[in-house]
């Protein structure tokens, strides 16, 4: 409208007319509705700068006019003086910050006579046009920063570190629109001291990890430089990213697979080359801890008893100790998912659990062997920190292979325990005696307590194989092996000697107590008597007896020497009895009677 206005106001009748007259002629017209109507900031003005008339729109015309600031007053002056408009491009600070105007002046002719002459005043806002023409200025230097640095995705920040501008495809998930405004040390994960989003000097290629949209992190290859005004005044910055996170991720996977091979190979080569199950649990234990940080590390057996059942047994622990009860808890948790001996289950499908006993978060893991379970591994670490997925993963191959580390320890128990026991009585077998029972004449000399052997024999055995057959003899052994269960105590041996000969070690006992269970032995002799079931000399059972005194210093052989001596004794009185060995005196008492 405000053009128009002027073309109207100054538009000459023809080309000589405006060359014969210079002085445009004086339209009369109400100037304060002009003022009032017009869609701008208008007002009438004096000479001396004084505001005659003004709209709504021309508050901020007003402070420059109260300061009588000299472009306004040098075009007010010329207006009048010259009695022609007059023009000006101006800029103005309001409160919502800076203003462009192109003013304009009109002389007004004064309706009546000694009224000061007037200007018409007012004003185009050009504040979108000024900045669109700076914005493209800016915008040529930028694209040519940017060209020297990278083509992959460019951005701009203002002093305030809050984009300003981005690439129109838009990045970490978000879009242009949506980044623009956004603080960028939102994005940053980590320390944002030093982000090259308000960077004072120009960087190149620097890494950094930034949280996407949904959530997760990338990692962006970074080179900014910063951004200045005319006053080389810093204003922000600008440069370009790649998002090179597919590459890191892939590299830390590398690093990731390697170590697990590492502490894999390190398992593996612990279980071939074991020496002790001892020993080869221990390494795999800090292999484990080493490969997968943790607080602690647990392993337990599952051992298979006859008839199917089974109970769980701590084989190692690694890192800080557990108490009894919170052992006994992990204990419960594995036994709950070990299937029956004879139940298959898929070797290849590891059983691995997350869970939270106690303000502590557990990875445990059921390991098998050919399709059995034989044991579980716990690793225990404090309920902040989460098991990632790679530790989760390195976790299932530890157990894989700790399931045939725990089978070939079982193998090993079981070699042991063929070596060292007697197969049909599964009492012990001499060389398991003589081992245990030389270690404890050892401890004799510290304790200063007494101790007995038996020597203990099966009279008329001989006449039950002959009359019943092998088979019923070895029950008859068996029952044997029972009875002397049944009256020996914790810490006290028993072995299967070879035949129907068993010998028995009473630790820490007194010549009296062991007369009493001499006694409880000859008694049970009737009860076998009875199962062999057989005519001829009856089945009963005679002992010798020989005290082991600390300060005697007998050694294994001479006490088995001297019970022997007294079994000897024994059955010579009659059978079914026992004979207690006077090493004081060197002779034999026959304590027992065959009517016993």
């Amino acid at each position: 409208m405000e053009p128009n206005i002027a073309r109207i106001l100054l538009k000459p009748k023809d080309e000589k007319q405006q060359q014969a007259s210079p002085v445009l002629p004086m339209f009369h017209f109400d100037p304060s509705v002009m003022v009032d109507m017009f869609p701008g900031p208008a007002l009438l003005i004096d000479a001396d700068m004084t505001v005659i008339h003004q709209n709504i729109f021309a508050q901020s015309l007003l402070p420059p006019l109260e300061n009588k600031e000299a472009f306004l007053e040098t075009m007010i002056t010329r207006c009048l003086s010259n009695n022609c408009p007059d023009t000006q491009k101006a800029t103005l600070q309001e409160p919502s910050g800076l203003r462009h105007y192109d003013l304009y002046a009109f002389p007004v002719k004064a309706v009546q006579k000694n009224t000061p002459p007037m200007a018409f005043l007012f004003g185009r806002e050009t504040t979108i046009e000024h900045n669109l023409t700076n914005a493209l200025v800016d915008s040529r230097q930028m694209f040519k920063d940017l060209v020297n640095c990278s083509t992959d995705f460019a951005w701009e920040t203002d002093n305030k570190g809050k984009f300003i501008y981005v690439s129109p495809r838009g990045i970490l998930g978000y879009t242009a629109f949506e980044l623009n405004g956004k603080l960028s040390g939102d994005l940053i994960i980590g320390d944002r001291d030093n982000s090259p989003f308000t960077t004072t000097r120009k960087v190149e290629e620097i890494e950094l990890w930034l949280r996407r949209s949904d959530g997760s992190m990338a990692c962006l290859l970074i080179s900014a430089v910063p951004r200045q005004d005319e006053g080389s005044n810093w204003q922000g910055a600008r440069g370009v990213c790649r998002d090179i996170t597919i590459q890191r991720e892939r590299e830390a996977l590398l690093r990731r697979t390697r170590k697990q091979e590492q502490v894999l190979s390190k398992i593996v080569s612990t279980i071939r080359d074991m020496t002790t199950p001892t020993d080869m649990l221990e390494k795999a234990t800090t292999a484990t801890l080493d490969g997968i940080p943790s607080d602690s590390c647990l392993i337990i057996q599952k051992t298979t008893h006859p008839g199917g059942d089974f109970t769980a047994e701590v084989k190692q622990q690694g890192g800080l100790s557990l108490d009894a009860d919170y052992i006994y808890k992990l204990c419960q948790k594995a036994m709950a998912h070990w299937a029956p001996s004879d139940l298959a289950v898929n070797s290849e499908n590891i059983a691995t659990e997350v869970m939270l006993i106690d303000a502590h978060l557990i990875l445990m893991g059921i390991t098998s062997h050919h399709g059995k379970n034989n044991g579980a591994i716990f690793l225990i670490r404090d309920k902040d920190h989460h098991w990632q997925e790679n530790e989760v993963h390195l976790f299932n191959g530890i157990t894989a292979h700790l399931g045939i580390a725990l089978e070939q320890v079982i193998t090993h128990e079981e070699l042991e325990r063929r070596a060292f026991t007697d197969e049909l009585t599964t009492l012990l077998n001499r060389r398991a005696f003589t081992k245990e029972i030389s270690k404890r004449l050892k401890n004799q000399a510290r304790s200063r307590r007494d101790g007995a052997m038996l020597y203990l024999d099966l009279d008329n055995f001989k006449n039950v194989n002959d009359s019943k057959g092998h088979a019923h003899g070895d029950m008859i052994l068996k029952q044997l092996a029972k009875i002397i269960r049944d009256n020996i105590r914790v810490g006290d041996y028993a072995a299967r000697l070879g035949g129907d000969e068993f010998a028995i070690w009473l630790d820490e006992i007194s010549a009296k107590d062991t007369l009493a269970i001499a006694h409880n032995f000859v008694t049970s002799g009737a009860r076998l008597c009875h199962l062999a079931d057989v005519e001829g000399p009856p089945l009963s059972i005679s002992l010798g007896i020989a005290i082991s005194h600390p300060e005697d210093g007998q050694t294994f052989d001479q006490l088995m020497d001297n019970a022997d001596k007294a079994l000897y004794q024994a059955k010579s009185a009659g059978k079914a009895t026992y004979a207690l060995y006077d090493l004081a005196n060197e002779n034999l008492k026959s304590e027992g009677d065959n009517n016993a």
